[in-house]
């Protein structure tokens, strides 16, 4: 019994490092930046889709920093194309302003707004990395889903984007949200 007591512990402390290196390794190239972008246009909007600088690499394959200097609003999120569904309360997702969940080309999409793209890509990534990880704990790619920021509904989200001052959540893959992004980015 108290062999399983102490795996448990070491597991939930283990999560916890976790979450702190990857802090860090967001932090560093942030602290470092030059802080100048010139890849982007006069309307703030990137054409590249990079992905993020996640040590995991499984992680990398499934997120995205997109359109850096976009303030982006929910009425263009539904001007893209984006079905809106329901609201969530924002108490269970740090710094959001506002959760939406909804749908854009047949697949479940999330939108979580922030009030700046460095918080969306700091409080708002390591939030969606956590959601997204737990269903790679869960069962992995294919296996197990997990919850969004409202508990009620089951929905398999394996994927995210950070795109301007907002999070999506994708469903399956990281290609929907990015999808949605170009439209946004127009």
């Amino acid at each position: 019994m108290s062999t399983v007591i102490s795996t448990n512990f070491q597991l939930k402390h283990t999560r916890w490092l976790i979450l702190a290196l990857l802090f860090g390794v967001f932090a560093l190239p942030a602290a470092c930046g030059s802080g100048s972008d010139d890849s982007s246009s006069d309307t703030g909007f990137s054409n590249e889709a990079a992905p993020t600088a996640v040590e995991d690499d499984a992680l990398a394959e499934v997120s995205r920093v997109i359109h850096p200097n976009a303030s982006l609003t929910f009425d263009d999120y539904v001007a893209a194309g984006w079905k809106k569904s329901k609201q969530y309360d924002t108490d269970t997702v740090p710094e959001a302003t506002e959760i939406w969940y909804g749908f854009f080309n047949s697949k479940d999409i999330e939108v979580r707004f922030y009030d700046s793209h460095e918080i969306a890509k700091t409080a708002g990534l390591d939030n969606a990395s956590e959601a997204i990880d737990q269903s790679f704990r869960e069962g992995g790619k294919t296996g197990s889903s997990n919850r969004g920021a409202g508990s009620f509904a089951v929905t398999k989200y394996k994927a995210f984007a950070v795109v301007g001052n907002t999070v999506m959540l994708c469903e399956q893959s990281v290609e929907s949200c990015i999808a949605l992004a170009d439209i946004l980015g127009g």
